[in-house]
């Protein structure tokens, strides 16, 4: 079986659906996990943005580029595993974000990870922020598919190019491998399953070298 033959069965056909429940989930995580962290974030939402957005977003995105007016950012894991303190920290860089470039003056249309009206993976992948994985997600050259990204459509006058380049997926198949669903016999993934799973970002080999691992410790100082 081929990669180019899997069948991807989604949890909903409704966009909206998986967007709300998916944000409420990982919300309700965090205020479950820490809520401490949980109650900070909701405070720095309605903190104004002091620098500029160069700066801005120079410090808060882990990487950036830009496909027509869509800015899209990457935000790479702290953890080597997936924290819900990622989806808050995504939202409230949006956030601050969009009241910055409206208090200027200009279109501020923010785009969450989980935005049914736009393709995050595809415009990242075409805008040279990485490859595709067998699964559709999008693997960063230096931080690997253990990301989230989102997005910014705007009018602002800043041009966002990538940090890094390089290849992101190179074809290893590990995450098809090791993928209890076992697509490489079926031919199916069954999206549902994989909210809870998260095994083909975890057996990823791409971003997990020494210098991914000095830019993750060096990212985790920077946010404390």
């Amino acid at each position: 079986m081929s990669r180019r033959d899997l069948r991807f069965i989604p949890l909903s056909a409704d966009l909206e659906k998986i967007r709300f429940f998916g944000t409420l989930r990982s919300s309700l995580l965090l205020l479950k996990q820490a809520p401490l962290q949980f109650v900070r974030h909701q405070v720095l939402r309605r903190l104004p943005v002091r620098q500029s957005v160069e700066v801005f977003i120079a410090h808060e995105a882990d990487d950036f580029a830009q496909l027509g007016d869509v800015w899209l950012f990457v935000h790479a894991w702290r953890l080597p595993r997936f924290a819900p303190l990622a989806f808050a920290r995504v939202h409230t860089f949006l956030h601050r974000l969009a009241r910055r470039l409206r208090w200027e003056g200009y279109r501020a249309e923010p785009l969450d990870p989980l935005s049914p009206t736009i393709n995050l993976p595809r415009l990242a992948v075409e805008a040279g922020l990485g490859d595709f994985s067998p699964y559709g997600l999008l693997v960063h050259p230096v931080f690997g598919p253990r990301l989230i990204l989102s997005g910014m459509r705007t009018d602002y006058p800043l041009t966002l190019r990538p940090c890094w380049g390089g290849v992101g997926c190179n074809d290893c198949d590990a995450c098809l491998k090791l993928c209890p669903q076992r697509p490489l016999e079926s031919g199916v993934v069954g999206l549902g399953r994989c909210q809870t799973c998260a095994i083909c970002l975890t057996v990823c080999p791409t971003g997990k070298g020494r210098r991914a691992r000095a830019l993750r410790q060096e990212l985790a100082r920077r946010a404390s």
